[in-house]
């Protein structure tokens, strides 16, 4: 049956009354519940509709659940009943409706009339307990509102859903993030939300965890919450020893891969050169060049892993498409000095977070760093006796920089006045509880573009942390600086990707172009 469209109830499935003999108890427990006149009235002609709606739908009273109420919800109604006419003028899809209905609902659950699991009650005392664990641990009251009703919500739902908690898995929690929301209580429906997955994700697997840890959830849907990434574990550790690739670039990989694993299947005997390309140049159609060189660089990686372990041809690798760029054709994106200075004085270094901030973007705007490379600098990487820090970058062989002066008293400021005290190796930590490490270089980047915003920096160029490292690049060689020491401060393997730059230094330029041939001196 549609979840939409429910056939017409005829008059003979609806000539017996549809309470089926519960009225006076239902009344009864409506007047117990504090009900006026009015509101007893709009609830039976409420769930009068609904027990005829049952009768044709032929779900038994006792297998009502959340999907019952929303296949009710939005039924093309024709219900007809032999004493009360047509319930077509009724607006079924309005809350304060449902909420009629699930008066009955709560009478026939009481009652013993539905089943349903019997952990609710139970369920909201262990999240109690859950949100008691995360105040102890720091949690900002905002978070701790924020995740409580994230908890209480998926509990009422998988009561209403009749979903026993030991039940939980992944499907499970895409069921409950796609659901359309009827559940009593104060909560919106998730699609009305800007960030339902913020929001709703994380705080729900680490409830999940925590009963798994008393014996309440299966252990098997923690690991698959926790551990997004776990079915590319064997790709990852061949990127890792095979080929060399650091934490970042094999997460890289990973996220291209699942991007277009869909729409080549998991079949991987069944790839071929004609499936490959027609992927491949579909997506080229709908990202950038970079994001398309990117994605075919992922997907060699991915083939060539394959038939290390015989699952594919290793002649399957020649049929990704290349993607179309030109060497050294765009130009370096970069901020002027007196932006980026901006953008550093934005930050209130009265706050711990701000403190944390102006550190981040010293250290990108004066040693021209990667956002990867500050997400992953730890305490034993920063040599105080020589005022230099170490940098691994992409190759993973660490490099020692000097540490300017401000840059390195903006560290030890954070260090020592502002960094949460916790056992942790990375230099910088997340300001709410948990005190975590930043997440990787996005994070970094979310840190500079929220500086230049606070600035006013608005530039078509862009705001993300690489526009520190390209503008510093920019300024050494405005500033009389050679492409030998930009290479060594950026620490690019060869001089050729530093040349880029060199397109930046107008007055050079300036002196070496030649008139077009043909033109009016």
């Amino acid at each position: 049956m549609s979840s939409t469209t429910a056939a017409p109830c005829s008059q003979s499935a609806t000539e017996h009354d549809p309470f089926r003999g519960f009225l006076p108890e239902f009344l009864d427990w409506l007047e117990k519940a504090g009900l006026s006149a009015n509101e007893v009235a709009s609830a039976l002609r409420a769930s009068r509709h609904f027990l005829v709606w049952l009768q044709d739908d032929g779900t038994p009273i006792n297998r009502i659940d959340d999907a019952a109420l929303c296949r009710f919800r939005h039924h093309d109604c024709r219900c007809v009943h032999s004493r009360h006419g047509n319930y077509k003028r009724h607006r079924r899809s309005s809350r304060d409706y449902m909420f009629r209905v699930r008066w009955l609902v709560r009478f026939l659950e009481e009652s013993g009339r539905v089943s349903h699991p019997g952990e609710l009650d139970d369920g909201l005392r262990l999240a109690e307990k859950f949100i008691e664990t995360r105040q102890a641990e720091g949690f900002a009251p905002t978070s701790l509102l924020r995740d409580h009703s994230a908890c209480r919500h998926f509990l009422v739902w998988l009561h209403g859903s009749r979903i026993p908690m030991a039940k939980v898995d992944r499907v499970v929690l895409d069921r409950f993030l796609d659901h359309d929301c009827l559940c009593p209580g104060r909560f919106r429906s998730l699609s009305e939300r800007a960030d339902p997955t913020c929001r709703y994700i994380r705080p729900i697997e680490e409830f999940m965890a925590f009963l798994a840890g008393r014996g309440r959830a299966p252990v098997a849907f923690v690991a698959s919450g926790n551990e997004p990434g776990s079915k590319f574990d064997a790709f990852r550790a061949w990127l890792q020893s095979h080929r060399g690739a650091g934490e970042a670039t094999a997460r890289e990989y990973e996220r291209e891969i699942a991007a277009v694993l869909p729409d080549l299947g998991v079949e991987t005997d069944r790839y071929d050169a004609a499936l490959i390309r027609t992927v491949l140049l579909q997506r080229f159609a709908k990202v950038s060049n970079s994001h398309a060189k990117r994605l075919a660089t992922s997907m060699r990686m991915y083939l060539r892993f394959l038939a290390s372990c015989g699952k594919s041809s290793a002649a399957l690798v020649g049929a990704v498409p290349a993607a179309t760029s030109w060497r050294l054709a765009s130009l370096p994106r970069y901020l002027p000095a007196e932006a980026i200075e901006s953008a550093i004085a934005s930050c209130d270094v009265a706050t711990p977070l701000g403190m944390r901030d102006r550190a981040i973007l010293l250290l990108l705007a004066r040693l021209a760093l990667r956002a990867g490379d500050v997400a992953d600098l730890r305490l034993g990487d920063l040599d105080w006796r020589r005022a230099r820090l170490i940098v691994s970058g992409k190759s993973r062989r660490g490099v020692g920089l000097p540490l300017p002066q401000d840059a390195g008293d903006a560290l030890l400021d954070y260090i020592e006045q502002a960094r949460p005290r916790v056992d942790e190796e990375k230099v910088f930590l997340r300001g709410p509880a948990p005190h975590r490490p930043l997440a990787c270089g996005g994070t970094i980047t979310a840190v500079a573009g929220r500086a230049l915003k606070r600035a006013g920096v608005d530039d078509a160029n862009g705001r993300g942390a690489h526009r520190f490292r390209h503008s510093a690049a920019t300024g050494l060689l405005r500033s009389g600086a050679s492409l030998e020491i930009i290479t060594a401060l950026l620490r690019h393997r060869s001089p050729d990707t530093t040349a880029i730059y060199a397109k930046v230094d107008l007055p050079m330029l300036l002196e070496v172009a030649q008139p077009w041939p043909g033109a009016v001196q």
